[in-house]
């Protein structure tokens, strides 16, 4: 025997006044918790997070950066050392934006040695304002020489240095 009325239909008829079984509903969506470094693909919505390097993000398929759950391999031709600096950047990323990193391989050096952010680094006093309102005075004043190389003295012709002898150059 079947447990369902045969008399209600599949989809939940709204405009008919029919309310939607409970059981039948699908259960509430709870809010996604955001991860910071995370973003939706524009390609298809899955989670991706950047590599720490913005053109290979714009290489990778379009979605702006690295899908989670998918794999990078980076073949290298002769003596070059492009993965390992796309890890220390990938790991940099991954550090600044608080992820859990696991690394094998490396000696504990290598996580000391990760590039860091750009720009938080500390002024360290007021006295450098000094100093770049003596350089602009400086540039203010050669301002109006123009151009370097540009005009009479830039019209002459080489300087010969008789002292060099053709068996030296």
């Amino acid at each position: 025997m079947s447990f369902r009325k045969r008399n209600v239909g599949l989809s939940p008829g709204l405009s008919r006044g029919i309310t939607p079984n409970a059981t039948g509903s699908q259960p509430p969506q709870l809010p996604r918790k955001t991860t910071l470094g995370l973003r939706a693909s524009p390609v298809d919505g899955r989670q991706t997070t950047s590599t720490g390097t913005p053109s290979l993000d714009n290489l990778l398929a379009g979605h702006a950066g690295f899908v989670l759950g998918n794999s990078l391999l980076i073949e290298e031709s002769g003596t070059t050392d492009f993965a390992g600096a796309l890890l220390r950047y990938f790991a940099a990323e991954g550090v600044v934006q608080e992820h859990q990193l696991h690394v094998i391989g490396v000696g504990e050096q290598w996580g000391r040695a990760l590039p860091g952010l750009v720009g938080t680094g500390e002024a360290a006093d007021d006295k450098p304002s000094k100093r770049t309102e003596e350089r602009m005075k400086i540039a203010w004043r050669y301002e109006r020489w123009g151009e370097f190389g540009a005009g009479i003295a830039g019209s002459r012709g080489g300087l010969v240095f008789p002292s060099l002898s053709p068996r030296l150059c």
